[in-house]
């Protein structure tokens, strides 16, 4: 689990965080299932000179995406 679930939480309010959220596994699953198919891949056309915008644009949104499954991804 990612630790950013237990962020701004008591040593006594914890336990009752992790099993709150380990209760969403099943929607987190559905629904990093769904944002896996978000990806998005970029073939440059260098004859396009905002080509390399385009790839950052790409780059951040993946990057983004990839934070967001790590959050979903719910492990005993």
């Amino acid at each position: 689990m990612d630790s950013r679930w237990l962020k701004h939480t008591t040593q006594a309010d914890r336990d009752d965080r992790i099993k709150e959220v380990q209760s969403y596994r099943n929607a987190f699953d559905a629904l990093a299932e769904l944002l896996e198919t978000e990806y998005e891949e970029f073939a440059p056309d260098y004859d396009i000179s905002s080509w390399s915008h385009k790839q950052a644009d790409r780059n951040g949104a993946n990057r983004k995406l990839r934070s967001i499954l790590k959050l979903l991804t719910i492990k005993e």
